[in-house]
């Protein structure tokens, strides 16, 4: 089983599997942007950074999330190419993503639409419910000789990357954390593609993996989207 993301101190903890969640009293601010300009509500103590570095900070971060969204299209090409010729992997690919019940924003018209504080919502559910996959992953394509290393260094940066998206989130808004738990309370949905993923039988084991890799692209699409939408607010381009 996956290790449940955590906060120790200063951080949450949220058990997907039993359906419950430990919050301590860490709140983030309501909104840390408002198209742009700091918001004229919060209180003083929201930023720690002047609104030009926190601007490069959210470049970063954007740069990051292409990183992250580009190494999964990588990974899924590569495996489609590899494994996936000839099958019928893709029918249900997209019917199966564990994501589907949050029904976050699709597309880049969709997201404008929304504030900085949902934004920034979306983002950490969807990174969140990748966590206990991507864990899988890394632990378990070791043993699969079939695969290359390439896909177990990909899998391994891919965690990395989302535990850094997750951190930068995090970090600089406030008042999300409750709601981001909710709303995976709520949708009442988790990864079951364990038994799966470890299943002796290649065909159901890569069909799986191909459901994950193609899943995860997606989703990864989508958390580029909203974080360059953040970015561009900060820098009043969008």
């Amino acid at each position: 089983m996956a290790p449940a993301p955590s906060f120790c101190g200063h951080r949450w903890t949220y058990n997907p599997i039993r359906g419950s969640c430990l919050l301590l009293l860490l709140v983030m601010s309501n909104l840390l942007l408002c198209q742009g300009n700091p918001c004229p509500s919060c209180g003083p103590d929201v930023f720690a950074t002047s609104l030009r570095s926190l601007t490069d900070l959210f470049i970063n971060a954007a740069w990051l999330s292409h990183d992250f969204h580009n190494l999964s299209k990588i990974m899924f090409k590569k495996f489609n190419e590899k494994y996936a010729q000839g099958k019928l992997y893709h029918i249900n690919a997209t019917k199966s993503c564990h994501t589907n019940a949050f029904h976050a924003p699709e597309d880049r018209c969709e997201a404008h639409q929304l504030n900085n504080e949902d934004l920034s919502k979306w983002t950490l559910v969807l990174l969140y419910s990748w966590n206990s996959p991507l864990y899988h992953l890394v632990t378990e394509l070791p043993s699969r000789k079939e695969l290359s290393e390439t896909f177990l260094s990909s899998a391994m940066k891919m965690e990395t990357m989302s535990d850094k998206l997750q951190a930068f989130i995090e970090s600089h808004f406030r008042k999300i954390i409750a709601a981001v738990l909710q709303t995976m309370h709520d949708a009442a949905s988790s990864w079951s593609g364990l038994p799966s993923l470890t299943s002796s039988d290649e065909d159901r084991r890569h069909s799986e993996m191909y459901n994950l890799f193609h899943c995860l692209h997606r989703d990864a699409g989508k958390v580029d989207t909203y974080i360059k939408i953040l970015m561009c607010r900060t820098r009043r381009t969008c």
